[in-house]
C-alpha cells in the first residue's frame, strides 16, 4: 500500500540513507539542511512502509519586480529509490507537496532541476520554466573583495535585485549556502566595484570551483567575474541574471491555485540565483 506524508521519526532514517545515495550528503549533513532551512522533517512516499521517494520543501519567498510577493515551498531533494524507478512514485510525491502547500497556503511550489532533461519530467508535473540566467568567463584578476555574514549578504542581496522578480531566500537558507561547500574559500562575499557593491556566492570544490550567483551592476559583471576567477584561482563559471543577451532557464514554479498571476507574466524572467544544486 502507498502512503505519502511528512516523514515519521521512525522513517527519518531511510529518508536520510536515500538522501545520501543520491546526492551523497549525510545524515548530520541533511539535519543542518533542516535545522536552517526550517523544514520539520521531508515529505516522503512508502510503499507497505519502506520509503520509496522523498522531498524536503522548506519556505521562501517569490518577491516580484514591484515588490508583490508570495510565499512558496522550494522542492529539494526530490529523491526515488533506484529499485523503485518508473512507477511514477516522484510524480506523486509532488502532487501531495502541492496539496501540503495549499493547505498551508503557499502560492507555488519553486524546484531547480538537477539536469536540463529534467525540465521535461517537471513540466509534465505543472511546472512552467524561468528564472533565467548567463554564465560568465574571464580571465583572473585581483581586486577588492571581503567575506559577509548570511544577514549582510541578505541585505545587500534585496537591495542590488530591487525590481527584478526574484526568490528571497531566508537567513537560514543563506546560512547553509555559506556551508554547503566545505572546502576553504568557499562563502558568501561582498566585492566592491566601480558602480558599487556586489554580492557573490561561491563554492570551492576542487576539481571545479563556481559562483553559484553574482549580483552588481551590469556594467561591473566582467569585472566581477575576473575578480572571482582571481579568488578561485582559476578562470571559473560565474552565474548572472540574465539580461537582453539571453539567458537559460535554471528554475521551474508550479502555480496551486488556478492560473498564474498577472504579474508573473508581466516579469516571465525571474531570477532564481541560490539553487542550493
Amino acid at each position: 500500500m502507498i502512503e505519502l506524508h511528512p516523514a515519521r521519526p521512525n522513517e527519518l532514517p531511510a529518508a536520510e540513507a536515500l538522501w545520501a545515495r543520491t546526492f551523497g550528503d549525510g545524515a548530520a549533513f541533511q539535519r543542518q539542511f533542516y535545522k536552517l532551512c526550517g523544514v520539520d522533517a521531508p515529505l516522503v512516499l512508502t510503499e507497505d512502509g519502506a520509503v520509496r521517494s522523498m522531498l524536503a520543501l522548506p519556505e521562501t519567498e517569490l518577491v516580484f519586480g514591484d515588490g508583490w510577493s508570495v510565499r512558496a515551498g522550494y522542492v529539494y531533494a526530490l529523491a526515488t529509490d533506484p529499485a523503485a524507478r518508473g512507477w511514477g512514485h516522484a510524480a506523486l510525491l509532488l502532487n501531495y507537496a502541492a496539496e501540503y502547500a495549499r493547505q498551508r497556503r503557499y502560492d507555488c511550489l519553486l524546484t531547480v532541476p538537477a539536469e536540463p532533461s529534467l525540465f521535461r519530467f517537471f513540466a509534465r508535473n505543472g511546472f512552467e520554466a524561468g528564472f533565467c540566467h548567463r554564465v560568465l568567463r574571464a580571465e583572473p584578476v585581483p581586486g577588492p573583495l571581503s567575506p559577509v555574514t548570511a544577514e549582510e549578504y541578505g541585505t545587500l542581496r534585496e537591495e542590488l535585485l530591487a525590481g527584478r522578480t526574484h526568490v528571497r531566500f531566508s537567513a537560514g537558507e543563506l546560512a547553509y549556502q555559506a556551508v554547503l561547500c566545505p572546502h576553504p574559500g568557499s562563502g558568501l562575499y561582498r566585492l566592491d566595484l566601480p558602480l558599487g557593491p556586489g554580492c557573490a556566492a561561491v563554492e570551492m570544490w576542487p576539481d571545479r570551483p563556481v559562483v553559484k550567483e553574482l549580483l552588481c551592476a551590469p556594467e561591473d559583471e566582467e569585472q566581477g567575474a575576473a575578480i572571482l576567477s582571481a579568488l578561485c584561482g582559476q578562470i571559473t563559471d560565474v552565474r548572472v541574471p540574465a539580461s537582453d543577451r539571453g539567458g537559460v532557464p535554471f528554475a521551474g514554479a508550479r502555480w496551486l491555485f488556478a492560473a498564474p498571476p498577472s504579474r508573473w507574466r508581466a516579469f516571465p524572467q525571474g531570477y532564481f540565483g541560490l539553487g542550493f544544486d
